[in-house]
């Protein structure tokens, strides 16, 4: 329901519930969650429409300024109106997850909410096409200090046909093949080492490993990039990595030198499994490597359209080494890496050995700039806010113009930004996109339809915004020809300022 005069406080007293709201005042407004615990108050507006799914048995004190007379109810105060429907409040209720995966911590804290938000890389095959949507909500512990989704989409919707495929930019096949070569130098691998990649895709980490002759092997999800992989002659398990997956590699190939995962970390929910059946696998001496989106770099950046279903966790040092200490593994080494607008390599061993220098200095450097502190993920939601404000205002002053304006990248952030600020096909024409399996199909939720390249033959647009930021360069210069026929290129985060 809502109230069209009165202000309510809540406090909860005992217990714990997902309060649910939408702005009737703001035609653009999107349905928003938050996770309500013990001591916080949730202070609701006139005209705000809100629901209380409760997670457990609670008890709270409702204030309320203004009028409530019963003989009124409908009518001056107290209007009906359906927000949360049966389904959704059975999904919010299995899926909301309130207790950190770094330190199984309860008190989680809010950072931001981007609404109700469809899964970011699952493609619509038609305009008409509805999308699933679901609450896009991060929160942060002050115990760990790490950031993570309060909803858990069920991986199987996400991951068991996967349209993102990694090969398809050169920058990231580069990346894959010095990293190669870094760890043949450094780990000493030869034709008998083993490395069994996390979440390998179509093989990118693999192939330049393989070539040197060193054995390899995948763990993908998703049948169709896992038949990409293995056509490439890479050996690739298709399956989720868990500890049954770890005790058949054993059996299997044997125990492993290197097991990788790049942005596992970011996408899994089952983590302590992951890490403990990784080291499992691996010999004594042997070293896990992730990658993940660096949580400084996304704040400092304001990469927030970084934040999407599929990325459950959002890491920095601090939170990583409070999660492998807990679990008896160490980190020895981090390097920044250019990845994703930002990410960082971290090496970790079994107990305790030399640390490398480097991790203090993360360490320091984090909590300089404030990730330890409440406050600065507080800020980091203002700037978001306003990102979404200057966005909407400068797309309107360029149509305004009379400009046609085309997208270039359907990458999964696209879906987070264009879904949160509420652009449609009424503001961008059409997306194009590198990646064939994307070709002809629509963002979800707004339905922009995407097309290849051969679409701007049709028509010249005036203005090209990149949403595939990070790649931003590459793509300028792999169309030269449309900026000498007078398109600009300009970058979605330019928008933003």
């Amino acid at each position: 329901h809502y109230h069209p005069i009165q202000e309510q406080k809540c406090l909860l007293i005992k217990g714990k519930y997902v309060s649910v709201i939408k702005d009737l005042a703001d035609p653009k407004a999107q349905i928003h969650t938050q996770l309500i615990q013990e001591g916080d108050i949730a202070v609701i507006k006139p005209n705000v429409a809100h629901t209380m799914v409760f997670l457990e048995d609670s008890i709270f004190l409702n204030l309320v300024r203004g009028e409530r007379e019963h003989e009124n109810y409908g009518i001056t105060h107290t209007i009906p109106y359906i927000l949360v429907d049966n389904k959704f409040r059975d999904e919010i209720i299995s899926n909301y997850s309130s207790v950190d995966r770094a330190s199984k911590g309860g008190h989680l804290r809010p950072v931001v909410s981007l609404g109700l938000s469809p899964l970011a890389n699952n493609l619509l095959d038609s305009q008409d096409e509805v999308a699933e949507i679901f609450p896009l909500e991060m929160m942060y512990c002050p115990e760990s200090h790490n950031c993570q989704l309060s909803y858990v989409v069920p991986a199987g919707k996400m991951f068991d046909h996967y349209l993102y495929v990694s090969s398809t930019a050169k920058s990231f096949r580069d990346h894959f093949a010095e990293a190669a070569e870094k760890y043949i130098k450094e780990f000493n691998l030869n034709e008998n080492s083993l490395v069994v990649d996390i979440g390998s895709n179509d093989g990118i980490a693999l192939i330049p490993l393989k070539e040197k002759g060193i054995k390899v092997l995948g763990i993908e999800p998703a049948k169709n990039v896992a038949e990409i992989a293995q056509e490439k002659g890479i050996d690739t398990l298709c399956t989720y990595f868990n500890t049954g997956t770890a005790i058949d590699i054993l059996k299997d190939y044997g125990q492993v030198d290197i097991v990788t995962a790049s942005n596992v970390f970011a996408h899994a929910d089952n983590l302590e499994e992951i890490a403990t059946a990784a080291f499992k696998m691996l010999k004594d001496n042997g070293t896990f490597i992730i990658e993940v989106q660096y949580l400084l770099d996304t704040i400092k950046d304001l990469t927030f359209d970084n934040i999407y279903h599929e990325h459950v966790n959002y890491w920095s040092v601090t939170s990583l080494s409070y999660f492998f200490n807990r679990l008896g593994y160490f980190i020895t080494d981090v390097e920044h890496i250019n990845t994703h607008g930002g990410s960082i390599r971290v090496y970790v061993k079994k107990g305790w050995g030399e640390i490398n220098m480097n991790v203090f200095n993360f360490l320091n450097n984090e909590e300089e700039f404030g990730l330890t502190k409440y406050e600065t993920y507080l800020d980091f939601a203002k700037r978001i806010e306003q990102a979404k404000n200057n966005v909407l205002k400068n797309i309107k002053i360029l149509k305004n113009q009379g400009l046609s304006l085309v997208g270039y990248g359907a990458p999964a952030k696209a879906t987070t930004s264009l879904n949160y600020f509420g652009i449609t096909n009424q503001e961008i024409d059409y997306i194009v996109e590198d990646n064939i399996l994307k070709h002809n199909k629509f963002i979800p939720g707004i339905n922009i339809p995407i097309y290849s390249k051969e679409k701007l033959n049709e028509k010249l647009p005036d203005m090209i915004i990149v949403m595939a930021w990070n790649f931003f360069e590459d793509i300028k210069r792999s169309n030269q020809d449309l900026i000498s026929k007078g398109v600009k290129f300009i970058s979605i985060k330019d928008l933003q300022k």
